[in-house]
């Protein structure tokens, strides 16, 4: 937990010491203080910077499991619930393996933790596990998508059963954005009632995530709330485009192409997806703004980067760009047509 020097210089030194405390607390001699540093030295190599991402992971899961067999369920409920916790979010990041059967794996250690780490018993270890639990339920690649995503908000709601806005604003903001994403792609009730939601929860969320406290966060759920207008049902199509744009403008003042630059890149081909559906001003000025946009996201979108990507804001810049001239042509048929009847 130091914070003066170098992070990952301390690090380094704190798996340093735990690897030597390990020639001492042996499992046979020492098995309590043995899993007590197995443990802390699994949260090491998991927040690791130097060497290898994929390595340091495998580390960390090792050691994590090497805790467990002295930290038992019967003998020590809370440790072993809390180092199913890290072992969960271990297993999601993991590099190794299939990517499927990883994600499978991190539910169980989850729902395991929360076997221990109930509402009544642990509140808030309740509520933070829910909350990594749906971050998972979300990003779940086996099972049905529906049931997923219903997962996930069934989570996250019981997340912010105890993350209220006024003991845990931080906490409750990042579970709101969390909610709106999984109400926004929810597949079950009506699509136009799932999007208010979404958009509900992404304005509470920003009233914590403001601009001078949580930058990032704040462009991230702008994002968000972007997505949200764009789709939305309910409400005039007009406003809604004009909100998705103010929102998408909003989130490049902290997303520039300098310091976020494929953030910067996908607001730029969202906002060129706005402008070419906008249905305030002129047409062809819509439409050269909309071009200019995936011009821009094609300065980060390159074949050789991302093919299939490029393969589709190029075919959207092309597409446009020719009912844009064919516009300016028609612009001018009429301008001539006109003026030669004033003749």
């Amino acid at each position: 937990n130091r914070i003066v020097g170098n992070k990952a210089e301390n690090l380094e030194k704190a798996i340093a010491y735990y690897q030597e405390a390990l020639k001492v607390y042996t499992f046979e001699a020492f098995p309590e203080d043995w899993a007590r540093t197995q443990n802390n030295l699994g949260n090491a190599y998991y927040l690791r910077i130097k060497g290898q991402k994929e390595h340091n992971i495998e580390e960390a899961i090792a050691c994590f499991e090497q805790a467990l067999t002295v930290y038992t369920f019967e003998a020590f409920p809370e440790k072993w619930a809390t180092i199913q916790n890290y072992l969960g979010i271990a297993y999601y990041y993991r590099i190794k393996g299939q990517k499927a059967d990883n994600i499978e794996q991190a539910i169980t250690c989850l729902q395991y933790a929360l076997t221990v780490r109930t509402f009544e018993e642990f509140p808030e270890d309740c509520a933070r596990t829910q909350t990594i639990l749906g971050f998972v339920y979300y990003h779940r690649i086996k099972g049905e998508k529906a049931k997923n995503l219903e997962q996930a908000i069934a989570c996250y709601q019981e997340a912010l059963k105890f993350y209220t806005f006024e003991a845990f604003p931080e906490d409750w903001a990042r579970t709101q954005n969390n909610l709106g994403n999984a109400y926004r792609d929810r597949i079950k009730g009506q699509k136009a009632q799932n999007i208010e939601e979404a958009i509900a929860c992404y304005e509470l969320a920003l009233t914590v995530y403001t601009f001078e406290a949580f930058p990032e966060d704040w462009a991230r759920t702008q994002t968000n709330l972007g997505i949200g207008y764009h789709n939305r049902i309910k409400g005039q199509k007009a406003q809604n485009i004009e909100a998705a744009i103010a929102c998408y403008q909003q989130a490049l003042t902290l997303y520039t192409f300098e310091a976020f630059t494929q953030a910067w890149a996908m607001i730029q081909n969202n906002l060129g997806n706005a402008y070419r559906n906008r249905i305030k001003g002129q047409k062809a000025r819509n439409l050269k703004l909309a071009i200019a946009c995936y011009e821009e996201a094609l300065e980060v979108y390159t074949f050789e980067a991302f093919p299939l990507t490029w393969l589709n804001v190029n075919g959207l810049k092309f597409f446009f760009k020719t009912i844009y001239i064919i516009l300016r042509i028609v612009s001018k048929l009429k301008k001539l047509v006109g003026w030669k009847k004033n003749r």
